[in-house]
Order: structure tokens, then C-alpha cells, then sequence
């Protein structure tokens, strides 16, 4: 399997999606057997990316391949893999309402009696870490245990899926009902 070129498609129809952008979010997708992570890098339009561009980190945290510098949030997918050995895909976002209950430092509770709320669970919001060190991640292991969402304080959201389609479908579903949560209780206080 090309690792690479899978996680360049995959950004790319994350970012067609509106859940990523050049200055916000990434991806990256997981090789169980070497350990490597494939991750797009910093600073770049998503849908353009080419397969070359990807970086690849090796487990030892050494960048052996790409011809750009890895995310900046490397560390937030690398933990997220350690805690859900489950995992092929992880991705990192702002989408805006996820984004805003993690900027409201909330935990989003979906509604029980939506489907799509019943398979996601609780979404945990972290205390805010500072992105780009170990500190963003700090409880995601438990986190990751009632949900495979799990926003982070005061800066955005991260989702694991066990392939990048995964991923990117389970983003979008929790984007969408955090979407309708909100333009309910609007609606409520008509």
C-alpha cells in the first residue's frame, strides 16, 4: 500500500469537505507494521498535495521522508495512535461547532436519541495544552476510550478511524449533529 499517496487523497477530500485548510488542521495515516506516520505538512493547501510532499516519521520521531517539514502537531496524532492501537487515520481540525464547544471548553453530550450521537458518544474536551508540544494530548487516551472524537480545549477537535475514509466520515458526522445541536436549542428559544 502507498501510504503516502493514500494520505495526500485523503487530505485532499478533507479539505474539499471544508474540515481542513492550508493554515488549519492535518492528517495522517498509520503503517501498523513499520510504525511510520505518514502526516501531511505545515502550511500547505491540502487538495494539492503530492505524494512526495508527505512526511514520513519514523517511531524513533526522526523525519525519513518528504520534501516538506512534518505538522506541527505530529505529537497529537502520535498519541492518538498509542491510545487507540485500533486506529489507520487520525485527523485534526477546527471545524466550527465542534471547534466551538472546545473554545467554550465543553464536553459535546449528544442527544440520546440520535443514532449517529449513540455511535460517537461523549466527546470530551481537554484542558488546553499548547499545540505543537505534548501537552495538546495530555488525557486523549482516556478521552479516546468513550469516543473516537475528542475536542481539544480552546484550539479544535481530533477524530481516529481505523482507515482515513473512517476518519474523515466520523469527522463529518459529529460536525454535522454538533451543527444540528446548536440550531436546536436556537430553535428552542424562539
Amino acid at each position: 500500500m502507498d501510504f503516502a499517496a493514500q494520505t495526500a487523497l485523503f487530505s485532499a477530500i478533507a479539505e474539499e469537505k471544508g474540515l481542513v485548510n492550508a493554515l488549519e488542521g492535518n492528517f495522517s495515516v498509520i503503517d501498523r507494521e513499520t510504525g511510520n506516520i505518514y502526516i501531511t505538512p505545515s502550511h500547505k493547501m491540502k487538495r494539492l498535495l503530492k505524494p512526495e510532499q508527505i512526511c514520513v516519521i519514523a517511531p524513533d520521531g526522526s523525519q525519513i521522508g518528504g520534501s516538506e517539514k512534518r505538522s506541527s502537531e505530529f505529537f497529537l496524532h502520535e498519541a492518538a495512535y498509542k491510545a487507540r492501537p485500533d486506529a489507520g487515520a487520525v485527523l485534526h481540525c477546527h471545524t466550527p461547532y465542534l471547534t466551538a464547544y472546545a473554545l467554550s471548553f465543553r464536553d459535546f453530550i449528544p442527544p440520546e436519541n440520535c443514532f449517529v450521537g449513540q455511535v460517537l458518544g461523549r466527546m470530551i474536551c481537554l484542558p488546553y495544552g499548547e499545540h505543537g508540544t505534548h501537552a495538546i494530548h495530555e488525557g486523549i487516551e482516556d478521552a479516546l476510550k468513550s469516543s473516537p472524537v475528542v475536542l481539544l480545549g480552546g484550539h479544535g477537535v481530533v477524530c481516529v478511524g481505523t482507515d482515513p475514509e473512517d476518519a474523515i466520515g466520523t469527522l463529518e458526522a459529529a460536525e454535522n449533529l454538533a451543527k444540528t445541536t446548536v440550531l436546536k436549542s436556537q430553535l428552542a428559544s424562539f
